[in-house]
């Protein structure tokens, strides 16, 4: 690879977008890809019940069982997940050098957890902004003049 090239990755919690050749420095078209999250409602994710369980001092007494986990916060893990293996896979190919993160806050943190290391040494510039429904012209625009006033 001759040039650097960098990608961007915008997210929330259900949704991210993967801006490809940002810089235009190798004259490749830009592309777009979109994710969705799987469970996007608490509704949908917490749809089937936990269930009930008999008290441990044996008197018979059943009571309601509480979920284990946050479930937006597992959905959203995995979600940073599935987002993570999309672009470690392209790092390993050689598809860009550098990658610009832009996630809502939450999201972010989760994403410095959940990135391998190798994909997160790519990361030229993390920022705690949510610009997932910015229009294509105006989100390129904000990206390239964040990844600028970084350098």
């Amino acid at each position: 690879m001759s040039r650097s090239r960098t990608w961007a990755l915008i997210m929330d919690s259900v949704r991210a977008r993967v801006l490809r050749g940002v810089e235009g420095a190798d004259g490749e078209e830009p592309v777009e890809l979109v994710s969705r999250a799987k469970s996007t409602h608490l509704r949908d994710i917490m749809a089937d019940k936990a269930g009930r369980s008999f008290s441990s001092d044996g008197s018979g007494r059943r009571s309601a069982m509480e979920l284990g986990a946050d479930p937006i916060h597992r959905d959203m893990q995995e979600f940073a997940v599935d987002t993570a293996e999309f672009l470690e896979r392209h790092r390993r190919a050689g598809d860009f050098a550098r990658l610009a993160v832009f996630a809502e806050p939450k999201m972010l943190g989760i994403l410095r957890t959940e990135c391998p290391a190798t994909l997160w040494a790519a990361v030229c510039l993390d920022r705690p902004l949510n610009l997932i429904s910015l229009p294509e012209r105006e989100l390129r625009e904000r990206v390239l003049e964040q990844i600028q006033s970084n350098a």
